[in-house]
């Protein structure tokens, strides 16, 4: 009963093994087998490491921090050079303001984007990529299964 009892937990266990995959990074998204996961999915993965969700909702924080920023300051100068394109006088004030927050906002974006490929790189240096052998044959005490890791 007692072998019997070994026998299946040794093969419970050679089938619960399971190695979690890396995750890849391109600019601000993340994928995992080559499928693209979603922020929230990103936090389901990364729960496992506390560091590296840390590091990850930071950059996101950063991410979206620069896009509010960018993304009107460039409509601004944008806006004043097509005026001053157009023959019109423009404003320096917007021009200004409009390329100093287009240049803050980028700066703060990759900053995000950075932190974002630290979190991700973290989280690859402590996915447990486990690999084993299930033999079955002859052992030192007789016929049986060898699992070797």
């Amino acid at each position: 009963m007692k072998k019997i009892f070994l026998f299946i937990a040794a093969i419970t266990l050679c089938f619960s093994v399971s190695a979690q995959s890396e995750l890849t990074r391109r600019s601000d998204v993340v994928f995992q087998d080559g499928a693209r996961l979603r922020p929230n999915q990103v936090r389901e993965v990364m729960a496992v490491n506390s560091e590296a969700l840390a590091l990850y909702n930071s950059g996101r924080s950063w991410l979206v921090t620069g896009q509010v920023i960018t993304y009107p300051s460039a409509f601004l100068l944008g806006f004043d050079l097509g005026t001053r394109l157009g023959g019109g006088e423009g404003n320096n004030t917007l021009l200004a303001v409009g390329a100093g927050g287009t240049a803050v906002g980028l700066i703060i974006g990759f900053i995000g984007q950075n932190r974002i490929g630290q979190s991700v790189s973290l989280y690859n240096s402590t996915v447990n990529n486990v690999s084993y052998q299930v033999n079955f044959g002859f052992t030192q005490s007789g016929i049986g299964f060898t699992v070797n890791f």
